[in-house]
C-alpha cells in the first residue's frame, strides 16, 4: 500500500460518489455502477493497466502502479460505488419525502392515516406537507441555466430524519464490511470459493517478476476478445445513437410461439421466456464457473415457469406484491434462509472459533486477529441499529429480527457473487414481506409495518449495487496482492463514511434543483406507495375485523404472543429451505448430481429473466471445450473470456466517456447505451 494508491482511489471513490447520481438521473449516461461489476472502476483499471502503466514505464520504471497499489485503488473505488445508486441514494430521499404528496392523491391512505403511523423522525418536517422539501422534489426549483444553489436546500428540514438515518445507514456499513471481514478466511481460504470478479481483476494485476506486466498482455486470445467486444459495443453503441446505422442484435425474439402455444404467455414468467438475450460478459463469467452452477443459472427461468404452469391450471395463487409477499416471494426468502444455514454449517467451526474468541478475549487456534475484532464490531453494530429502531418506536423483537432480515439479504448476496459469478441479483423479497407472512398484521402493528417497509425500501427493495459483495471481492483482490485484510477492512469503513459524506448532499440539492421524478418514473412515482399500500391494506383489514386497537396497544414479548402466520408463509418458506437443502446434500452426495441450488433462490426474478440464456449459452460453450479439449483446452480458453468481459467493461466506459462529453458540449441527454440491464 502507497499513499499515492490511497489517493488516487480516494479521488476514485468521491467521483463516484459524488458524480454517480448525477450521471445517471440527470446526464442520463451510462451506469457508473448498475451492478457489481461496475464499468467506472474495472474500465479505469483496465486503462491503468493498459495505457497509464506503459507509458509511466517508459518515463521512468519506478513509476508504474504495482499490483498491490492498483488493489488499493479498485477496492477503494468500489465502497463507493454502493452509494450513489440503487445500493441506497436512488431510494432513500424519495422514500420519504414522494409519500408527503402522493397522501393529497391517495384517499385510501387518509381514511386510513397511514402517515400518521411514521414514526416523525423519518421523515422531513415530522411528514407533514412542507412546500420547501416537498414542492422541490416533485416540480424543481431550478431552471435551465440557473441552477439553485446549495444553500437552497432546506436542510433545516432534512436535519432531524438525516439524524435518523444516518447513523441507521452507517451502522449497516459497518455490520457489512465486519461481516466481509469475518467470512472472508473461510469463504477465500478454507472453501476457495471462485470468486469470478476478483479473479478477473487480478488476471491484470498480477505482474510477470521479468516484465513487470500481466502475462495475459501477451495472449492473443485475450486480445482477440477484448477487441471483438469492443468493436461489437462500439456497433451498437453507435446504433443506439444513430438507429440508421447497423446494429448487431442481442435479443432474438421468440413471441411468435406465444399465438401457438398461448398458455406460455399466460404462466408466470412465460412470456420473459419468449426472448433470448445475449451478454458476452455473463457467458465469459458462466466459462469460468463450475458447470453445475452455470446449468442451473441456465435452466432457472425454465425450470420456474414449468413449476408455475401446473400450479397457475390448479388454481394456485402466485400472485405477489413486494411488500405484503406472495408465494414466490416467500419461496425466495426460505431459500436465502436455506443458503445462508449452508454457508453456517460449512463454516462452523471457524465461525464459532470466532465467535467464541471474540467474546471470551482469548486467541487461540488459526482464526486471524482481524476477524476476532470484526466480530466485536458486527456485534456492537447490529445492537446499535436495533437501539436506534426502538428509538424510533419499533419494538425490541422486531427490531431484531429486522436488522438480522436486512443482513442476510446481504450475506446470501454475496457469497452468490463469489461461488456463483453474481454480479446481478434481484432478489424480490424485502424484510417486511417477510415479517407480514410470519407475524400477521396485528401482531406487527401498523407503526411497525410502515417503519419496517421504509427500512426495506431503503436498504433492500433493489440489492443490485447492495455494499458486501464490493467489500469482499476487494478484501479477496488486496489479499491477493499482499494488502493485509484488516487494514483493509479498516479502510474500507473509513471510505464507505466519505462516500456518504459526499453523496448525501448532491442527491439532496439533485432532487431539490432537477425535481425527483423526472428521470426515474418507478423510484420516484411507485416504489414510494409500496410501504405505504401495504400499511393501508393491513390496517384496513384490523378496522374490519376489529383489531386495530389490539394491534396499537400490543408492545414487546406481547407481539410474539399474538404471532398469527400465514399457513403460505410456512408452505412457501419451508419449500425454499428444504429444496436448497435437498439439492446441497445431493450435489455433495453424489458426483454426478448436475444441479446446483442457487437455481432457487434466483428463478424468477429480473436479473436472471435477462441473463439465463447466456449462461446457458456459457455452460454449453464450456462443456463443448472440456468434452473435445479436456482441462488444457479449458485453461487455454480462459484467456479469451477474460478478454471477453474487459471487450464489455472497455466497451461502456467508451460510451460512458462520449455520453459525457456530449452532454457537457450540448446540455442534451444523449440517447442510452447500456452493456448491461438497467
Amino acid at each position: 500500500m502507497s499513499v499515492r494508491a490511497v489517493v488516487v482511489g480516494l479521488l476514485g471513490a468521491a467521483f463516484i460518489a459524488g458524480v454517480g447520481y448525477l450521471n445517471d438521473y440527470v446526464a442520463g449516461l451510462t451506469y457508473l455502477v448498475g451492478n457489481h461489476l461496475p464499468n467506472s472502476v474495472f474500465g479505469l483499471l483496465l486503462l491503468l493497466v493498459l495505457a497509464v502503466n506503459p507509458l509511466l514505464g517508459r518515463l521512468r520504471a519506478r513509476w508504474v502502479f504495482r499490483p498491490a497499489e492498483l488493489a488499493v485503488i479498485v477496492a477503494v473505488m468500489l465502497v463507493a460505488c454502493s452509494v450513489p445508486n440503487s445500493g441506497l441514494m436512488r431510494y432513500f430521499p424519495r422514500a420519504i419525502v414522494m409519500p408527503i404528496a402522493q397522501n393529497q392523491v391517495m384517499p385510501g391512505w387518509r381514511r386510513a392515516d397511514v402517515l400518521g403511523y411514521v414514526p416523525e423522525a423519518l421523515m422531513p418536517a415530522g411528514g407533514a406537507a412542507d412546500s420547501q422539501v416537498v414542492d422541490g422534489f416533485v416540480v424543481g426549483w431550478g431552471r435551465p441555466g440557473e441552477p439553485i444553489g446549495l444553500s437552497d436546500v432546506p436542510w433545516s428540514e432534512w436535519a432531524t430524519p438525516l439524524a435518523a438515518w444516518m447513523p441507521l445507514i452507517v451502522l449497516c456499513g459497518v455490520c457489512v464490511v465486519c461481516m466481509s471481514l469475518v467470512v472472508h478466511r473461510q469463504w477465500a481460504s478454507h472453501e476457495s470459493l471462485r470468486y469470478p470478479v476478483a479473479d478477473f481483476a487480478e488476471s491484470l494485476l498480477r505482474a510477470d517478476p521479468q516484465t513487470g506486466a500481466a502475462p495475459i498482455f501477451r495472449n492473443r486470445l485475450f486480445w482477440a476478445g477484448l477487441l471483438t467486444f469492443v468493436g461489437f459495443n462500439l456497433v451498437n453503441g453507435f446504433y443506439a445513437w444513430n438507429p440508421d446505422s447497423v446494429q448487431i442484435p442481442r435479443e432474438i425474439p421468440l413471441t411468435p410461439l406465444a399465438q401457438k402455444w398461448p398458455g406460455i404467455a399466460q404462466t408466470p414468467g412465460g412470456y420473459q421466456l419468449l426472448t433470448l438475450r445475449l451478454y458476452p460478459a455473463v457467458v465469459a463469467f458462466c466459462f469460468l464457473l463450475s458447470s453445475e452452477v452455470g446449468l442451473s443459472l441456465g435452466i432457472s427461468q425454465i425450470a420456474f415457469v414449468l413449476v408455475a404452469a401446473p400450479l397457475t391450471a390448479a388454481g394456485v395463487d402466485l400472485a405477489a406484491d413486494r411488500m405484503s409477499g406472495g408465494l414466490p416471494i416467500w419461496q425466495r426468502f426460505g431459500s436465502f434462509v436455506g443458503t445462508a444455514l449452508l454457508v453456517g454449517y460449512v463454516g462452523r467451526r471457524y465461525y464459532w472459533a470466532t465467535l467464541s474468541q471474540a467474546l471470551a478475549f482469548g486467541r487461540r487456534g488459526e482464526v486471524p486477529a482481524y476477524a476476532v475484532w470484526a466480530c466485536r464490531a458486527f456485534l456492537v453494530s447490529a445492537a446499535a441499529m436495533v437501539v436506534v429502531l426502538v428509538w424510533l418506536g419499533l419494538d425490541w423483537p422486531l427490531a431484531v429480527l429486522a436488522v438480522a432480515l436486512v443482513l442476510l439479504m446481504f450475506l446470501v448476496i454475496a457469497r452468490l457473487n463469489v461461488e456463483c459469478g453474481l454480479f446481478f441479483v434481484t432478489p424480490f423479497w424485502v424484510p417486511l414481506a417477510v415479517m407480514i407472512g410470519l407475524f400477521g398484521p396485528t401482531a406487527l402493528g401498523p407503526v411497525a409495518i410502515v417503519t419496517i417497509g421504509l427500512l426495506s425500501m431503503v436498504f433492500c427493495l433493489d440489492a443490485r449495487e447492495c455494499l458486501m459483495p464490493f467489500v469482499v471481492n476487494g478484501l479477496k483482490v488486496c489479499d491477493d496482492m499482499k494488502v493485509r485484510p484488516g487494514w483493509t477492512g479498516v479502510g474500507t469503513v473509513g471510505v464507505y463514511a466519505m462516500a456518504l459524506a459526499i453523496v448525501v448532499p448532491v442527491v439532496l440539492w439533485t432532487n431539490q434543483n432537477f425535481s425527483a421524478q423526472k428521470a426515474d418514473v418507478w423510484a420516484s412515482q411507485t416504489a414510494p406507495r409500496l410501504p405505504f399500500n401495504a400499511a393501508e391494506r393491513a390496517v384496513t383489514q384490523m378496522k374490519n375485523v376489529g383489531e386495530l386497537d389490539l394491534a396499537e396497544r400490543l408492545a414487546g414479548w406481547q407481539r410474539l404472543a399474538h404471532m398469527d402466520p400465514d399457513p403460505r408463509f410456512l408452505w412457501a418458506a419451508g419449500v425454499g429451505v428444504m429444496l436448497v437443502i435437498v439439492f446441497s446434500v445431493l450435489r455433495l452426495r453424489f458426483t454426478w448430481w448436475p444441479l446446483h441450488p442457487v437455481m432457487f433462490v434466483v428463478w424468477g426474478t429480473y436479473a436472471l429473466w435477462h441473463f439465463n440464456a447466456s449462461f446457458l449459452l456459457g455452460w454449453f460453450i464450456k462443456k463443448m471445450v472440456t468434452r473435445f479439449g479436456g482441462a488444457p483446452l479449458y485453461r487455454q480458453a480462459r484467456p479469451l473470456m477474460f478478454g471477453v468481459i474487459a471487450g464489455e467493461l472497455l466497451g461502456g466506459l467508451i460510451f460512458m466517456v462520449l455520453g459525457a462529453c456530449y452532454y457537457a458540449v450540448t446540455g442534451l441527454r444523449p440517447d442510452e447505451y447500456k452493456v448491461f440491464p438497467g
